[in-house]
């Protein structure tokens, strides 16, 4: 089976470039959620695709969250070759990988819900006496590679307007000094309301709560 052409697994690549981790190192995959179906489902997929079983740990300090760990350097070799960044996200140049970019539109589409499940939101403000709907992505970046990110953003920007969504030019803000002294900026992009319904139809989250205020902005603003 080619992997490549399943959307499972461009779904875990999407969640791994967002909320995981790959110490190639010491073949040590991990993922991180609040949300114990996301961490069940995560281990669920890697388990039906790779025969690896994984291990979660619980963290109770408040908010509380949940870690999945994967030990197998076959794994790691294999997540490496086909784009999952290794190491540190923050200081590491990393692209959507070649395979996601140049695949089918529902390669692309579970791409794009799983970066979304694990680096987007959806939120509203005040605009005059009017609420303003956005769902936004962002993603850190040391200031040395700032532009790495702002292309890695480009390019879900280039496959969102394929489901006509569009999005905001990126833009980077707020510069963060980390424990070792490097600096970060963000790179950010939004979707404004216009584009809520195509984002609902042809994307959406799997991420219950980031669904649910999705469909929350539609039915108050009359877009659903």
């Amino acid at each position: 089976m080619n992997l490549k052409r399943d959307p499972l697994f461009a779904d875990l690549v999407a969640r791994l470039t967002g909320d995981g981790h790959l110490q190639f190192d010491k073949s040590l995959v991990s993922f991180y959620s609040k949300n114990i179906e996301e961490i069940n489902n995560v281990k669920k997929v890697v388990y039906n695709l790779f025969r690896v079983s994984g291990k979660i740990y619980v963290d109770n300090r408040e908010p509380k969250r949940y870690k999945l760990f994967f030990i197998s350097a076959p794994l790691s070799i294999y997540l490496k070759g086909v784009g999952v960044p290794v190491g540190n996200k923050t200081n590491v140049a990393f692209d959507v990988p070649d395979w996601i970019l140049e695949g089918e539109k529902k390669i692309k589409r579970a791409y794009l819900q799983g970066i979304y499940d694990s680096e987007g939101y959806v939120y509203s403000n005040k605009s005059g006496r009017k609420l303003r709907w956005r769902i936004g992505i962002s993603m850190c970046k040391n200031e040395n590679i700032v532009e790495n990110g702002i292309s890695y953003m480009d390019q879900l920007r280039s496959m969102l307007s394929l489901f006509d969504i569009i999005s905001s030019p990126v833009r980077t803000r707020h510069i963060n000094i980390r424990k070792d002294g490097s600096k970060s900026r963000e790179a950010i992009f939004e979707i404004e309301f216009s584009s809520f319904r195509n984002f609902y139809k042809y994307v959406g989250f799997k991420n219950k709560k980031k669904q649910d205020k999705l469909t929350e902005s539609l039915a108050i603003c009359g877009g659903n």
